[in-house]
């Protein structure tokens, strides 16, 4: 099958690109039946992080992401998206997705961990993601040059330059055929779920991040695994179907106590809003953390988080009157692919968008609510970039199919994901990092894998970074260090290296 753009996945991310890519071209969209739905943004329950208030400015917005984070993010491209942020939403805001201010035609602004002002924009009951899927997934479904193909991408397709050609698609009944494309688009998610306790869906386990080094892309920043610090806890739950309770319930008010009834997060700048990489420690040192909302009116509780109460009490809790025990949880890959401001890899004809990606806008910790942005903004550069392509893929002649993995993916995982939790967690020590990198090298020589292969990268990146840096933190150096001021970079033929700011 011959397309001009493949875009692989289904959240935000991919919806976008191929909405905006649809202006220009024929789009083809590789994704699991209801992919949309099966994703990080069906899960989003922050919202979009953008300069819209009247005190605000896009260089307030520029200055809190660099700060949160921790020295590690391109500033060019942080500039590209807070300054392209308020018109990326416009659309969004039009269509009604967010709440407004009653009686004004001006969306209501929120505020999160780590911003000087509230800045952002929630979905009526704070499920913003959910919102936003269902309008893309809309309009994405009834464009006539959007195209679908259920199934999962296996295996990237090069030629002899090295020119990425489109990619080996395995279906439902576990057949391959080749889409051959001049753009393809990795919009896969990111690898939360390679842990246990995570706020991530069970699909998001890296497989866009593995198929583009398996290419020959550079990954980089894989240690940098953000954790969210106030995921209901609750023993036994399944991997990816943990509840996480949204940030925004803190910047409305909520406090954090310990079992003692103590707000242990007091003493810090920011309280409750401090960078989620010190909140999520905080929590974890806790020998048990609760969220409350007691304090706060329950009647506009429940107005503003309807629908997380709704979710908080199929799982046994009243949202504004109980005490809702939490935990820290993988969140976030700040780490991913690595492209330039308009999206595209270390691979010609590859690109990459979303949390598969890193952009270099979210450093070392990524600022809350700035990853639904990234997706909107970056989206719309590949499509720019991309608009004069206007051929399709020669044909590539003795293509052969990928050899299918002997063992399962739910194999792997089941012995992972608390192996994962146990020695790359919120804090990490060298000792239990040395033990969990034998275990995984172990692992992966009996029974190789690939998802045993990234957690393998993984685990290297965050044993080599030896110093604390935002949502990395190692006991034995709980500070940061200025010759670790750059990136962990892996590519298959040449290996792991280091590359400081100052080389980039």
């Amino acid at each position: 099958m011959n397309v001009q753009a493949l875009v692989i996945g289904a959240g935000i991310a991919g919806l976008a690109t191929a909405l905006e890519m649809a202006q220009f071209h024929d789009v083809l969209i590789c994704a699991p039946a209801e992919g949309w739905k099966q994703g990080s943004t069906y899960r989003a329950q922050g919202g979009v992080a953008v300069a819209l208030g009247p005190d605000d400015h896009w260089r307030y917005h520029l200055e809190d992401t660099l700060t949160v984070t921790r020295g590690l993010a391109d500033p060019g491209a942080v500039r590209i998206l807070v300054q392209e942020g308020p018109d990326v939403v416009r659309s969004l805001i039009e269509a009604g997705i967010f709440q407004m201010v009653p009686g004004s035609r001006q969306p209501a602004l929120g505020r999160e961990a780590g911003h000087r002002q509230s800045r952002i924009l929630h979905a009526p009951g704070s499920l913003t993601g959910q919102a936003i899927a269902q309008y893309l997934y809309d309009k994405a479904s009834h464009h006539p040059r959007i195209h679908w193909v259920e199934g999962e991408a296996e295996q990237l397709i090069m030629d002899s330059n090295g020119y990425c050609r489109g990619s080996w698609i395995r279906t439902p009944a576990a057949e391959y055929f080749p889409v051959l494309a001049p753009v393809t688009v990795l919009a896969t998610g990111g690898y939360g779920a390679l842990w246990r306790y995570t706020t991530n869906s069970p699909g998001s386990i890296g497989q866009g991040l593995w198929l583009a080094y398996e290419a020959g892309a550079e990954l980089v920043d894989l240690e940098f695994l953000q954790f969210h610090p106030t995921v209901l806890s609750e023993p036994g739950v399944e991997r990816g179907h943990a509840l996480l309770l949204t940030e925004a319930l803190r910047g409305f008010g909520a406090h954090l106590i310990n079992e003692h009834g103590e707000r242990f997060m007091k003493a810090y700048p920011g309280q409750e809003l401090a960078g989620r990489d010190e909140v999520a420690r905080a929590v974890y040192q806790q020998k048990q953390a609760f969220l409350t909302l007691k304090h706060l009116n329950a009647n506009q509780v429940y107005e503003h988080f309807g629908k997380l109460a709704e979710l908080v009490a199929k799982r046994g809790f009243d949202l504004a009157h109980d005490l809702l025990p939490v935990a820290a949880g993988a969140h976030f890959s700040m780490g991913g692919v690595r492209t330039d401001h308009v999206g595209q890899s270390s691979i010609p004809g590859l690109f990459a968008v979303g949390e598969v990606a890193c952009t270099g806008v979210h450093g070392a910790n990524r600022l809350a609510s700035n990853s639904l942005l990234e997706a909107l903004v970056f989206a719309r550069r590949i499509a720019e970039y991309t608009k004069n392509v206007t051929t399709v893929s020669p044909v590539l002649s003795n293509l052969v199919p990928p050899t299918p993995q002997n063992i399962s993916d739910a194999e792997i995982l089941e012995q992972l994901g608390d192996l994962m939790d146990e020695y790359f967690g919120v804090i990490r020590c060298p000792e239990k990092m040395a033990l969990g990198l034998k275990r995984l090298h172990d692992m992966h020589a009996s029974r190789p894998h690939w998802i045993l292969a990234l957690s393998l990268l993984i685990a290297k990146s965050a044993f080599s970074r030896k110093e604390s840096r935002g949502a990395h933190y190692r006991s034995d150096v709980p500070q940061s260090d200025s010759k670790w001021a750059g990136h962990l970079i892996h590519q298959k033929q040449q290996g792991t290296h280091f590359q400081h700011l100052a080389a980039g």
